[in-house]
């Protein structure tokens, strides 16, 4: 029963970091960034580095679901946050040169990792998702065995789900990496500025 009850809380946890890594945040964009950048195995390591933080907020918020009744306002205030990021990325981008789009040489694996757990630990809104999910989970009577195989299990699920989702990203990216590399000419980083400064545009926009 216990063994059961362990596998269906990584499960769950896999599936919902899975779905609620697809919003564009810090880690994705970065994923994007590296493979286009460097080749497929600096952007898998650089997505393995930042779904560690997920291990860090979604333990927190197994110990704190009622965070966020304490201290109203703060997921609104996160979000300000995230796109705060988004919008100082979008423009390193923009001022950034461009390397080689085909370019496969190799590079340290360490720095990669380290990179991406910098970008995990930079999306603030990963503790209140997972506080509300966890809350949700248990009011609707998932999730309540509180002992601590179940509780690891979830928590090791849920960085297993957002790698997964980085996975898909890295791969899709590097297959599509000479079609971009040839009609962006070059720009993809200028580009991907871009586009990430009007994803911060349009979560300050949308939570005025």
């Amino acid at each position: 029963m216990t063994l059961l009850l362990v596998l269906q809380a990584f499960g769950i946890a896999t599936l919902i970091s899975f779905a609620g890594s697809v919003q564009l945040g810090p880690v994705n964009f970065g994923t994007i960034q590296t493979a286009l950048n460097k080749n497929f195995k600096s952007a898998l390591l650089f997505g393995f580095g930042g779904s560690l933080p997920e291990l860090l907020y979604s333990g927190l918020a197994i110990g704190g679901s009622s965070l966020l009744d304490q201290y109203e306002g703060l997921e609104d205030y996160l979000k300000y946050f995230t796109a705060a990021i988004l919008l100082a990325f979008g423009v390193y981008l923009l001022f950034q040169k461009a390397s080689s789009g085909m370019s496969e040489q190799e590079h340290k694996p360490g720095k990669s990792i380290w990179l991406g757990v910098t970008f995990g630990l930079l999306n603030p809104q990963l503790l209140p998702f997972w506080l509300v999910v966890i809350t949700t989970l248990k009011s609707n009577n998932i999730m309540v065995d509180n002992s601590l195989p179940v509780q690891v299990a979830f928590v090791l699920g849920t960085a297993a789900g957002a790698f997964l989702l980085q996975y898909v990203v890295a791969v899709v990216t590097t297959r599509k990496r000479a079609f971009l590399y040839t009609k962006l000419t070059k720009n993809y980083n200028k580009v991907l500025g871009s586009v990430i400064i009007a994803v911060a545009l349009i979560l300050l926009i949308i939570n005025l």
